[in-house]
């Protein structure tokens, strides 16, 4: 080894601290000389460059307020004396310029004051393509509240544009490519630090004993680092190993993959993940394995991270639920499939941190040759429920992990007058699907993302991903009215009260003596309509033990003794909304009783995860 060793610490106790799906998004930009600067906040007398209430409802991710949580998390980091820092992918809202820029200056100021060290990995948000092209977005708020179109250039309008719609332009909103995000990044772990005790990327020999600095800086050159994507094209993989510490080697895995669009010249990036990776970009697993070969010869603690999952998300219920909700529903292109699972645990890889889903949930796959590889899904900062992951690596062959979660962010409510303002202003006009404006009400950062979610279930989710027979059938009940439809004795009879919907009151009596021998009060079914049964799905799905944690106990042991009650259904063939019920409750319950994921141990060499 060369002389970098001298940086090297002992990895007893070393933490390292995931945080995922950040989503920059710079709220007070400076967009160059256009007509636009943002819209003008007289509370901080600044132009603000924020997206609107809106936009954020309807996203998966808020675009605003994770500016302040991203800066709220660091201090965390920073409070627990953890120096190394990972960000799995979708460091920025889009790998706009502007957005680059914003993270290098918050980066840099934390590296600078507090020494910490960041280590990077590329997302499906950045880059959005290959190479800088043209972007924008439509829903930047403008003056009144109102929506405002910011684009880099006419070449990204859209035809048929509102009248009423304001445009601007900035070549700040771009899309920026690979050299884009090295040019400010690059020093985030993409190239190699004279404090590394070693770093190396896919593209040249894995060779420890020989290393030095000054040749891995030389090697680390964008143009070496390229794979022939086809016949014709060649592309970037900013995939790298790294020892940030003696004994640990951190293994970022760029997995974006790119396709040509339409004759352009552009590469558009696809979102999928591993499940396109494996084959587009072939040359990976090799050099895994001949990592993961190396890190057992040496004695090193191999930890991968990238920005999609290795291991499916969704407890085992991939196949219910494209049975029950359609194949292109719930993002489940995204979920890896068995072999690709199989094909990285036998290629070496045992534990793997991973983004993408905005979910906390952690995934065990054995595969056929019992090589165990252990996925740990960091939630997003940016949504519910807003966390962090730290592992510890102390005892041999374990690694503890725990979840640190986001309750009160300074400047939460910085912008909450002018999202007012755009709410006064979509009430006058009638919309349709107005956000419920009791979300400015939330009093700490963990409650504002939980209205997010509610209001996303509500206005985008139902909507696009639910069969709309089935779940107007569903909105219309509440639970206690579920619970006795469950009860009935047969399809019949299960069949008339979806269209009469009446309780007997004898059937009633005896419906709440069974509820109160579980220790259910009738009045929390009551209480528990149709869409709250979903929203509580959906927080199930993407919090986990942490949702469990954040429920209100009664709310909570209702729900699940209901949907275990209808998932122990046999529906008859002219049951359609039983059948579909039987599934959601299966799917419910597998999702309600997972693995530990909040705080827990992992055990190497046994491929197990115990809860701490």
């Amino acid at each position: 080894m060369g002389s970098n060793q001298a940086f090297g610490q002992k990895n007893d106790d070393t933490k390292i601290a995931f945080l995922a799906d950040v989503h920059l998004q710079d709220v007070y930009a400076d967009l160059g000389k256009g007509e636009f600067k943002g819209i003008y906040h007289p509370q901080t007398d600044k132009y603000a460059t924020i997206r609107t209430m809106k936009a954020q409802i309807n996203s998966t991710r808020l675009f605003n307020e994770n500016y302040f949580a991203f800066h709220e998390a660091l201090k965390k980091v920073v409070a627990q004396g953890i120096k190394i820092v990972v960000l799995p992918g979708d460091f920025s809202d889009d790998g706009q310029p502007m957005n680059l820029k914003a993270l290098n200056s918050i980066l840099s100021e934390f590296s600078e004051a507090y020494g910490l060290r960041f280590y990077l990995t590329t997302g499906n948000h950045d880059p959005v393509t290959a190479t800088r092209s043209p972007g924008g977005k439509y829903d930047f708020m403008g003056p009144g509240g109102k929506p405002q179109a910011l684009v880099s250039d006419t070449s990204y309008l859209r035809h048929r544009l509102p009248a009423d719609l304001p445009v601007a332009f900035s070549d700040q909103i771009a899309y920026g490519g690979y050299l884009d995000v090295l040019e400010e990044l690059g020093a985030f772990g993409f190239y190699p630090s004279e404090e590394d005790v070693f770093w190396t990327h896919p593209f040249e020999a894995l060779d420890y004993e020989a290393y030095s600095f000054q040749k891995a800086e030389k090697n680390a050159v964008l143009a070496n680092r390229y794979f022939d994507a086809s016949a014709a094209d060649s592309l970037p993989d900013l995939s790298y190993l790294v020892e940030p510490v003696e004994g640990i080697w951190l293994l970022g895995i760029d997995a974006n993959v790119y396709f040509p669009a339409g004759g352009t010249g552009i590469f558009k990036g696809s979102s999928v993940g591993f499940n396109l990776a494996k084959d587009h970009k072939s040359h990976q697993l090799q050099w895994i394995n001949e990592i993961a070969t190396e890190a057992e010869e040496r004695g090193k603690t191999l930890i991968s991270f990238s920005h999609y999952p290795l291991v499916e998300f969704n407890d085992g219920s991939d196949d219910l639920l494209k049975k029950t909700f359609g194949p292109n529903k719930f993002q489940l292109a995204r979920s890896p499939l068995p072999s690709i699972s199989t094909a990285y645990a036998d290629a070496g890889i045992k534990v793997h941190v991973a983004g993408h889903m905005h979910i906390n949930d952690t995934g065990i796959f054995t595969s056929e040759n019992d090589n165990t590889l252990v996925n740990v899904q960091v939630p997003s900062l940016a949504a519910y429920p807003p966390a962090f992951k730290v592992l510890t690596f102390g005892q041999p062959g374990k690694i503890e992990v725990a979840t640190h979660r986001l309750r009160d962010v300074q400047r939460m409510d910085e912008f909450f007058p002018l999202y007012k303002m755009e709410h006064d202003y979509l009430t006058k006009q009638h919309d349709p699907a107005i956000w419920k404006e009791d979300i400015l009400s939330a009093p700490t950062y963990l409650d504002y993302t939980s209205h997010h979610l509610s209001e996303l279930v509500r206005l985008r989710f139902i909507p696009s991903d639910w069969p709309e027979q089935h779940t107007a059938q569903l909105l219309a009940l509440n639970g206690l009215e579920l619970a006795y439809w469950a009860s009935l004795e047969n399809s019949d009879l299960r069949n008339d009260f979806l269209t009469d919907r009446s309780l007997p009151s004898k059937a009633l009596k005896q419906l709440s003596k069974n509820l109160k021998q579980q220790r259910i009060r009738k009045s929390w079914l009551v209480n528990m309509s149709g869409q709250e049964l979903i929203t509580t799905f959906y927080f199930v799905k993407n919090g986990d033990q942490l949702a469990q944690d954040d429920m209100d106990r009664d709310r909570w042991k209702a729900a699940e003794h209901l949907m275990q009650t209808i998932g122990e259904l046999t529906p008859g063939q002219n049951e359609s909304f039983a059948h579909f019920m039987v599934n959601f409750a299966k799917i419910f319950t597998a999702m309600a009783k997972d693995t530990p994921s909040d705080h827990f141990m992992i055990d190497l060499k046994e491929g197990t995860v115990e809860s701490l």
